[in-house]
């Protein structure tokens, strides 16, 4: 809404000389007068440009009466990487963005009762700020507690700001692809800090509800939790702002949308939106062309943070109930499907939850967690700042754990076929003094699994076997033959309930012994 056709383009220039743009769709050709030399060749680019800011910017920026939240506002370099060159897909929304790194100074001037936040450092707090205000800073910048750096009266009644004349907030950010900002006079702005990160929530009350007076300590959870696990955060401060736009992420600011009071729910937007520091902004992977690489291995994240958040609710419930109605409705495409190619009402199961069950699979299933979890903090460290692409993640992830898992990417990231092994049926036999139980095993889709099986005997106990994923290297048929200790009255598939094997019904036989009770998949 009030979208007025992009930008307005005044002055571009290179190197001082004034140069006609070749404008097509969402990018912009600059041509050199030279060529810019490799190793340290640099070029300056002057590029003069306005716009309208829209009432609502398709959940990218927009505006609530004295509200903004600025995104996607400048023009911005693509990508020249090893693998395409020059990465010029357009933007289509869906496919979201693919980013280089770099260091940004920006200033953002405006009323002078405004109040600003931005990805990056404040440069001038003594120019914007009160001398409270950064007293109160500096007390929350070593503080494990909230502090309120505007408080609520103080928010209400504008005292905090002048009225006349503008203000120029500026801001720096080393090492990101992005910035963003937002502004208004009414935050209320709460901080706190972990491990010198600044944590910081900005929201206008009663707009935003009372829960977002727990915005702040929020945040700094989840960059807690996340450097825990996976990489620590590299950046100062992590900044939650409640506005109209729905959730979207950017290097150390995120905006969520202010349309409820509830805890839980505005938690499950923080974290997520700032599970993006990992991905993409540390691991810079081609959002525009691979959604998992970002989207699902964030909600991969997301499912450790609910565990550990809320202890006995798990996520991997409704992620798989997420990626089963894909497939029933037949929406769903490979993993490798661009973003906008993506059935519209599918993306949150391609993009985000099916990606997430796959990683926690491979994990639980099939590496183990101990070498996943190994594996995957390798693979962010060594890719932090970098580009990989798919290949790279396959490779980094085998290399770690010393497996061939071409099994495993080809059936869960190129097709869109399901797991169903099941039971066809169970003969015991005896030789020598010793009991054979030969339990019929039938493939019934492409996909092939390791095999976990519990045998239910007659006085009442159990007994698991494991059998390797190459057993169905030539059929998708295959006998198992298992030395049991008795007499076999039943026999289960997957002891393990968080296996997604599609077909449940033909997963037991005879009086099959129970699985496990349902647990957290992140242990």
């Amino acid at each position: 809404r009030g979208f007025e056709g992009g930008y307005n383009l005044s002055d571009v220039r290179v190197n001082g000389a004034l140069v006609r743009p070749r404008i097509n769709d969402t990018m912009m050709r600059l041509d050199l007068a030279s060529p810019l030399a490799p190793l340290g060749g640099k070029a300056r680019i002057s590029i003069h440009f306005s716009f309208r800011v829209p009432e609502h910017g398709s959940d990218r920026m927009g505006r609530d009466s004295t509200l903004y939240e600025i995104a996607q506002w400048y023009p911005r370099m693509a990508v020249y990487d090893d693998v395409r060159g020059w990465n010029t897909d357009p933007y289509l929304g869906q496919g979201e963005f693919y980013l280089e790194y770099g260091d940004f100074d920006y200033s953002v001037t405006v009323p002078a009762g405004y109040v600003v936040a931005g990805s990056g450092v404040l440069q001038n707090p003594e120019d914007v700020l009160t001398s409270e205000q950064r007293r109160r800073l500096s007390t929350a910048a070593s503080s494990s507690s909230v502090v309120q750096i505007i408080t609520q009266v103080e928010a209400a009644a504008a005292k905090t700001r002048p009225k006349a004349g503008t203000r120029t907030w500026r801001f720096r950010a080393r090492n990101v692809h992005d910035v963003a900002w937002a502004g208004a006079p009414d935050f209320r702005w709460d901080a706190t800090s972990w491990n010198g990160i600044l944590a910081q929530a900005y929201y206008e009350f009663p707009k935003a509800g009372k829960a977002w007076e727990q915005g702040a300590e929020q945040t700094q959870w989840t960059i807690r939790q996340y450097s825990q696990l996976f990489f620590p955060f590299p950046y100062p401060q992590a900044t939650s702002v409640a506005g109209p736009v729905g959730g979207m992420e950017y290097p150390m600011f995120v905006m969520v949308h202010y349309g409820n009071d509830d805890p839980t729910s505005i938690f499950g937007t923080i974290n997520h939106e700032h599970g993006h520091e990992w991905f993409p902004m540390i691991v810079g992977s081609n959002e525009r062309r691979y959604a998992w690489m970002d989207e699902g291995f964030n909600t991969y994240l997301n499912a450790f943070a609910a565990e550990a958040r809320y202890p006995g609710q798990s996520a991997y419930p409704g992620y798989l109930r997420n990626w089963a109605d894909a497939v029933t409705k037949r929406t769903q495409s490979p993993l490798m499907t661009a973003p906008d190619n993506i059935d519209p009402s599918a993306l949150g199961a391609i993009g985000y939850r099916k990606p997430a069950v796959v990683m926690l699979t491979l994990r639980n299933h099939v590496i183990g967690p101990e070498m996943f979890d190994t594996s995957f903090r390798e693979y962010i460290r060594a890719w932090a700042f970098k580009h990989p692409t798919p290949g790279d993640f396959f490779r980094s992830i085998e290399n770690s754990a010393g497996e061939d898992l071409s099994w495993f990417w080809r059936s869960f990231f190129y097709t869109t076929d399901v797991l169903d092994i099941g039971i066809d049926g169970v003969s015991t036999r005896t030789s020598e003094g010793q009991t054979f139980a030969t339990i019929a095993l039938h493939r019934f889709t492409s996909v092939p699994f390791p095999v976990r099986l519990r045998v239910a005997y007659a006085d009442g106990t159990t007994q698991d076997f494991s059998l390797p994923v190459n057993i169905w290297a030539r059929s998708n048929r295959f006998d198992a033959v298992i030395s049991v200790r008795g007499n076999v009255v039943g026999v289960r598939l997957w002891p393990d309930p968080s296996v997604p094997d599609w077909n449940p019904s033909n997963d037991t036989w005879g009086k099959p012994p129970n699985a496990n009770p349902p647990g957290p998949v992140t242990r």
